[in-house]
């Protein structure tokens, strides 16, 4: 027996064909796809009827099985796709409006119609997943340099987020995103987003130089002179890692918030890159990368470069600001520019910092 056969719920409602078909007053309502599979296996789970289908779907691993073997049943119908499932549970919440307690009186009281419901759901979600992989890093493969990935991967992190926030239950939500399906050029600009579900942004750093190392073994690897071809790579690494200048004309339509979060990133990782190629100073303990100094309604962030400003925009802080003047104070100035870097959203060079505060001593 099959998980989807006909069978006849009630004198009004049926399922048929991979369809649930009510026959009441008016013309008769048809649901399908999986919220029509997953009513009836609502009303028959733990009945003789549904152990002959093998209907069990209590635990993940059960309902896993039972979605298995829904796609198998309704693959000639082009069922278990994303795109027509989407449109299948469109259309049902269209056949449904207007008869909000319908599908509630077919599954007959709240635990059956939660049951089936959470069934649909469980199912959607499911979908969403293989649509948008388990992390970024599988949905948009490392590549080199870092800029590049990051860039690219928060557009698709917008399209990630945006499915993995769905409500399924909401007919308007659903609605609007089946529209944007079927008519792809008229959604709007898509913004964004550079902070990655499910992981912190050392968790990406990591990832991307433990994929970037390999690479470079590999192809340091291939010579007999392997150490002085690593070496070589290293300084590559450094001078191609650390540039995101040639992103900066695909920018121009960055928001100042965009702009400054890929800039931090950017700081983060030329940190992060020279310690692990050794071409750092050395540390006796691990850099603190947590922002500890912030923007006021006072004193404006200085433009990008403009070390003049920045010495004006110190100075001005430690005049008002005594928590700002202590660690200004109590910190080397590689310290405080890192901090400045967080603070104006654009990387503060140390050296660049050091020499305009010099010549300013001086006059």
């Amino acid at each position: 027996m099959h998980l989807l056969d006909n069978y006849i719920i009630s004198p009004s409602a049926r399922y048929e064909s991979h369809r649930l078909i009510y026959a009441g007053e008016g013309q008769p309502i048809e649901l399908t796809g999986m919220l029509a599979a997953a009513v009836l296996a609502a009303l028959l789970v733990d009945t003789p009827e549904g152990d002959k289908r093998g209907i069990a779907i209590d635990d993940n691993a059960q309902r896993e099985q039972f979605f298995l073997r829904y796609e198998r049943e309704v693959r000639r119908e082009n069922g278990g796709l994303f795109t027509t499932e989407v449109e299948s549970l469109c259309q049902n919440y269209m056949e449904l409006a207007g008869s909000d307690e319908l599908l509630f009186s077919i599954c007959g009281n709240d635990r059956l119609y939660d049951l089936a419901i959470g069934l649909m759901m469980d199912y959607m979600r499911r979908l969403v997943r293989e649509q948008v992989e388990a992390q970024i890093y599988e949905a948009v493969p490392w590549r080199t340099p870092f800029a590049q990935w990051l860039f690219d991967a928060g557009f698709v992190e917008t399209r990630r987020q945006r499915l993995l926030s769905i409500n399924w239950r909401d007919p308007a939500e659903v609605y609007a995103f089946s529209q944007q399906l079927k008519n792809p050029d008229e959604i709007e600009r898509i913004e964004p987003v550079f902070v990655f579900d499910g992981l912190s942004a050392e968790q990406v750093l990591n990832g991307y130089w433990e994929w970037l190392w390999s690479e470079a073994q590999k192809v340091a690897n291939l010579y007999p002179d392997d150490k002085v071809q690593l070496a070589k790579i290293k300084q590559l690494i450094r001078e191609n890692e650390t540039d995101f200048e040639f992103l900066k004309p695909e920018m121009k339509n960055f928001t100042q918030p965009q702009i400054n979060l890929f800039r931090q990133w950017m700081s983060l990782w030329k940190d992060f890159v020279e310690k692990k190629i050794g071409l750092a100073p050395a540390e006796g303990k691990k850099k603190d990368l947590r922002q500890e100094i912030f923007l006021d309604d006072i004193t404006p962030v200085p433009p990008e470069r403009n070390y003049v400003k920045v010495c004006e925009y110190i100075l001005d802080r430690c005049r008002y600001d005594a928590e700002f003047k202590k660690y200004f104070r109590a910190h080397k100035l590689t310290e405080m520019c890192r901090q400045l870097t967080f603070l104006f959203g654009w990387y503060v060079d140390d050296n660049a910092l050091g020499k305009r505060m010099r010549s300013k001593a001086k006059k």
